[in-house]
């Protein structure tokens, strides 16, 4: 691939990168929307969603996530989006910014470090791993875990090659399906749990990923039970494809997935297949060490 094709591929992972981003963005603000008007639990949840979408937008952003960023996100109207803001100044979980936009507060950052104590073991066990295939392959490494009929990144480390993924950042939420390792997951599910999860997010992916076919992602779904990887050609972020695998963990639910992605040139031919390997071995690490600690052999 020459130079002028690689940088035509970078600038649409680049263009599709940001509206995958903004696809997750919106999928944390409407977490709830599917419950009925008058749920007791609505407001709080809302609330809980829109702390979410402050942590996303502000991570990228060194003033902030702006008010007008995260209304036209969320979609509520400005009144009611500043009071919940200002509720969450009060307790501590988001706070105001020099240049006026918002961002998690102190609050939030010992939440998360009391969280830290009682993370899912797969999230910390994946630390090594993802550094090491990060290192060994000068791409991106992403942990997706799933929660419900939704994966989110849970963590990612960046090579030190020439290419970035912009398309994926940790706390991206997307419906299951969506992305590499998501599939992964997937894969690991009966035909009818595939079917059920893609029904109970028809709508979102009908509003969000209209370009999307499932009948595509369930032939994907089951190509990757035969090899043991899925590979993603580009389907979701145009010119982001990638590579993913499951992590097994005995007696547990189909819950994590390794992925790398980069562009086409460093996706295709043999060195799928080397990247598969790769993450295989990842995969099985972690595996033996969320088994080990909770007292069960790999077998």
């Amino acid at each position: 691939m020459g130079n002028e094709a690689q940088t035509h591929d970078l600038d649409r992972m680049k263009m599709r990168g940001r509206i995958m981003r903004r696809s997750a963005s919106f999928n944390v603000a409407h977490a709830v929307d599917d419950l009925g008007p008058g749920s007791g639990a609505q407001s709080i949840q809302r609330a809980l969603s829109l702390l979410g979408l402050v942590g996303i937008i502000s991570s990228e952003n060194p003033n902030g996530a702006p008010l007008s960023e995260i209304v036209a996100i969320s979609g509520r109207p400005k009144a009611s989006v500043h009071r919940m803001l200002n509720a969450l100044i009060a307790m501590g979980y988001v706070e105001r910014c020099e240049d006026g936009g918002y961002r998690l507060g102190v609050q939030s950052q010992i939440m998360g470090q009391l969280a830290q104590k009682s993370a899912d073991p797969a999230i910390e066990e994946s630390e090594s791993s993802l550094l090491r295939l990060a290192e060994l392959t000068q791409d991106t490494a992403f942990l997706t875990m799933r929660t419900g009929s939704y994966s989110i990144c849970a963590r990612r480390e960046d090579g030190f090659g020439p290419i970035f993924n912009n398309a994926l950042a940790v706390g991206d939420r997307h419906p299951l399906g969506i992305g590499a390792g998501s599939l992964a997951i997937m894969t690991q599910f009966s035909d009818a749990e595939v079917d059920a999860s893609f029904d109970a997010n028809s709508r979102i992916f009908a509003d969000r990923y209209p370009e999307v076919s499932v009948s595509r992602l369930k032939e994907i779904i089951r190509r990757g039970r035969h090899d043991g990887f899925v590979h993603n050609p580009g389907l979701f972020a145009q010119g982001s494809w990638a590579i993913g695998v499951p992590v097994r963990v005995k007696g547990r639910k189909p819950r994590a997935a390794l992925s790398i992605a980069s562009i086409e040139e460093r996706m295709t031919g043999a060195r799928v297949f080397e990247l598969a390997e790769l993450l295989q071995h990842e995969a099985r690490q972690i595996a033996e060490a969320v088994n080990s600690a909770s007292g069960e052999d790999q077998t």
